[in-house]
């Protein structure tokens, strides 16, 4: 079993640590005496925080003030067991605690060590900078592009698929140690991963000099593409190449003249999203679905999360008194967040500690 030492906390280094929990590695959380800040975060059910539960199950708790002139000896013990530590503290933190890349790695070469940022520790007026996700998602241009005035995308984007960068990280950094013995240091930006995000429109600006077009539920290179009003709500519907056009245009009753190319739909959109939703919002949502479906043309109605999450597609799992939805990969093991300090004793023994070694260290305050 892989053991993880993870010193994240609010949601990237979090979630990717969770990741790697849910699938069977042993994710040593190491906190403060006050404990990953999300755990005060709102709402509290039974005075847990279901932020700090969404993100933190398949983890054992250890709590160390890092800041004790004692716990670099003791984290430094916990390291020797290790195969990967991941932390998300500003560029420079670790190192000046001496829990950085060459200081544990010197006693473990087969360390794995992945740092996480918002900007990382190079660029001038940036390498200090704290940066949250909207932050990010406004530095890295996704905001512009979700809503004008800028407005962030619903979900954490940057911090979640920044996570999802870590693991993957982290596994190829495995991968090459089978192969030379050695660890490695991998440092993310979360601004790499939201610039990366921008996918086909950073390719647009960079290779043809395209801006992107305002704000939309529309695609740049597609038509029809795009959220239309019907009766009682919202339906997305995506026709990427002819042969889904003319399924729509079937359905809809549309006239074929002037549409025919989806260089003739995406130069004239404006007059065919106006025409499709003339003809959607004289029904219903779930009528316009099911005969759009019944034909193979990608549609599906705009849900709220509270309707999404009791939709037949969405699934969930269980982990203690918590249930969360189903990740894409199914759980190894599934075990409920931890209180804070909850495996302090049993993560120390583990690394060799006695009881009365355990019991000296709490009572001098280098753990709780």
């Amino acid at each position: 079993m892989y053991r993880v030492l993870d010193f994240t906390r609010v949601l990237a280094g979090p979630w990717a640590t969770q990741i790697l929990g849910d699938q069977g590695f042993d994710v040593v959380k190491i906190e403060g005496l006050t404990g990953d800040e999300t755990r005060a975060f709102l709402p509290l059910v039974d005075g847990e925080s279901v932020y700090f539960a969404c993100t933190n199950r398949n983890k054992r708790s250890v709590v160390v003030d890092l800041k004790h002139p004692e716990a670099l000896t003791l984290v430094r013990r916990l390291v020797a067991g290790v195969d990967v530590v991941m932390e998300n503290f500003r560029p420079g933190v670790m190192d000046r605690l001496g829990l950085g890349y060459d200081a544990l790695a010197a006693n473990n070469p087969g360390l794995v060590y992945v740092g996480i940022s918002a900007f990382g520790g190079e660029t001038e007026g940036w390498a200090d900078r704290a940066g949250y996700d909207l932050v990010v998602q406004s530095v890295g241009g996704i905001a512009a592009l979700t809503g004008d005035p800028p407005m962030k995308a619903g979900p954490s984007i940057a911090d979640l698929a920044s996570a999802q960068v870590a693991v993957q990280a982290v596994l190829f950094a495995l991968l090459e140690r089978g192969k030379t013995g050695r660890g490695k240091r991998v440092d993310i930006r979360m601004i790499d991963v939201a610039h990366h995000l921008l996918a086909f429109y950073a390719s647009a600006w960079i290779n043809a000099g395209r801006a992107p077009p305002p704000p939309s539920n529309r695609h740049p290179s597609i038509a029809p593409y795009n959220l239309y009003r019907c009766a009682d709500g919202w339906l997305a519907v995506c026709c990427a190449n002819d042969p889904l056009w003319e399924k729509l245009r079937g359905v809809l009753g549309l006239p074929g003249g002037g549409w025919a190319t989806i260089t003739e739909r995406v130069a004239d959109r404006d007059r065919l999203d106006r025409a499709i939703e003339a003809v959607l919002g004289t029904d219903a949502t779930a009528a316009w679905e099911a005969r759009l479906a019944a034909v193979g043309v990608p549609c599906g109605p705009a849900l709220s999360v509270q309707d999404a999450l009791e939709h037949p597609l969405a699934q969930r799992i269980s982990a203690g008194p918590w249930s969360f939805p189903a990740p894409p990969l199914a759980p190894l093991q599934l075990r409920p967040p931890p209180g804070l300090g909850e495996h302090t004793d049993q993560v120390l023994v583990e690394a060799g500690l006695s009881p009365g070694e355990i019991g000296q260290l709490r009572a001098r305050g280098v753990i709780a």
